[in-house]
């Protein structure tokens, strides 16, 4: 798509999906700069390295009289002295799921949402629509190897493969030509509040497909099922689940892998290529990544904050090692998650030896929520269930020193969270 090339200002610009969409802009011809607090990351780095300025605090002088547009993500706050100044100079502002829906607005989307799996399911699409040489545009909220380690791919072809989030809704604002859906299980309970509400965001976004596209989904899924009998769409594709020898385990990535397989069908893509890009698919960073190993344990990190995710990661992981001893360290995320989903997690952690709760990472939390729940609540609901299994960790350096201090007890630590739980296992296999 052609456009007047702008000036663009990006807030938070190392997040995952952002930093992506940055990446992508300034390869289209834009110049992009931007702002980011958080410690820096391989993103940023990548960033630097193709030109983009990216400011280590958030100032109204960065937004000069040069900026064309403000793209912001969705958690920076109205507050925020960039997004001030961009509204008092009566300066362009839009969100960043907005920015992708805008730019690749031209493009025949091929859309991936749902609770849980989309980043590996769009990893998937996006890898066997490379091996067949259909050249997509991607974003995905991921690094992924077969785009060179990068988390987008600016592609030659109509074709864009995009991951997209419920959160806030922000999925509507990228309308999908063809939606795949993985899954809907209730979440962002400190937006949507109740599953009705979070299942109505679902149901709008499956009737934004137009009747010459299609969705296609799990058989089986429930309330996909339901919620597509309100939709009526002409083309909706149930797929079964397929056994397919993928180099990464569990039942959750055979789903993936089986509607990945599907949306190649629909696009007329060579099964034999689309089953040997499955075939060779090693997975993305932070989904049951593997880190290395510290003696002959084997240390290994994952982004499941869910209960339904820690659940299905934790069955892969002793899939992998069905008499192994695993050590889990999770940190959950968010006060209001870990209370509204305090029983869920109490029964998540059956397949884990043990488990360490370092701290919970406070995200979009009030004070209320704050004073709610605690650690030792949530180890208590869990050794109910499972006496002594879990214990406090007390935060996250005595964490670290115990889990050095114990690490040929096990052989496997995986870390699982959302937040900033890998620091663990970096300082592992250091």
């Amino acid at each position: 798509m052609k456009t007047a090339k702008k000036n663009i200002f990006a807030i938070g610009i190392g997040g995952s999906g952002l930093s992506g969409l940055a990446r992508m802009l300034q390869e289209m011809g834009h110049h992009v700069s931007g702002s980011d607090s958080s410690p820096d990351n391989a993103k940023k780095q990548v960033l630097r390295k193709i030109g983009i300025e990216i400011y280590p605090t958030h100032d109204a002088s960065h937004i000069d009289k040069s900026i064309d547009e403000v793209i912001y993500s969705q958690a920076i706050p109205l507050t925020n002295p960039e997004r001030q100044e961009a509204k008092r100079k009566k300066i362009t502002s839009i969100t960043y799921p907005q920015a992708v829906g805008k730019y690749l607005k031209d493009k025949t989307k091929v859309c991936i949402a749902g609770t849980h799996g989309k980043t590996t399911t769009t990893a998937m699409v996006a890898s066997i629509l490379l091996a067949a040489k259909k050249d997509p545009t991607v974003i995905v909220g991921s690094e992924v190897k077969e785009l060179n380690n990068q988390n987008e791919h600016l592609g030659t072809s109509h074709l864009a493969v995009i991951e997209t989030c419920e959160y806030k809704k922000s999925f509507l604002d990228i309308p999908p030509n063809i939606l795949i859906i993985t899954n809907i299980d209730f979440d962002h309970i400190d937006y949507y509040k109740t599953k009705a509400r979070y299942d109505a965001a679902f149901l709008k976004y499956m009737k934004m497909v137009p009747k010459t596209g299609a969705i296609i989904y799990l058989k089986g899924e429930k309330t996909v099922e339901k919620l597509l009998k309100k939709v009526k769409h002409p083309l909706a594709i149930p797929v079964e689940v397929e056994k397919i020898k993928l180099h990464i385990p569990g039942l959750h990535n055979q789903k993936n892998a089986s509607l990945a397989l599907a949306v190649a069908k629909y696009l007329d893509v060579d099964p034999k290529v689309a089953l040997k890009a499955l075939l060779n698919f090693s997975g993305t960073k932070r989904r049951l990544e593997f880190i290395g190993k510290k003696g002959t344990t084997k240390i290994y990190d994952d982004y499941g904050h869910h209960p339904t995710e820690i659940k299905a990661t934790l069955e892969a992981i002793r899939e992998l090692y069905p008499k192994g001893k695993i050590l889990t360290i999770f940190q959950p995320h968010q006060y209001s998650r870990t209370k509204a989903f305090l029983k869920d997690f109490a029964t998540a952690f059956t397949q884990t030896d043990k488990l360490i709760v370092p701290n919970i990472y406070e995200a979009r939390d009030t004070a209320k929520d704050k004073e709610s729940v605690n650690i030792t609540k949530l180890v208590s609901a869990i050794n109910a269930h499972q006496p002594k299994k879990a214990t406090d960790g007390n935060g996250i350096e005595e964490t670290i020193l115990f889990a050095k201090k114990n690490i040929s007890a096990y052989d496997v630590i995986i870390t699982m969270g959302a937040g900033n739980v890998n620091q663990i296992c970096a300082a592992l296999v250091r």
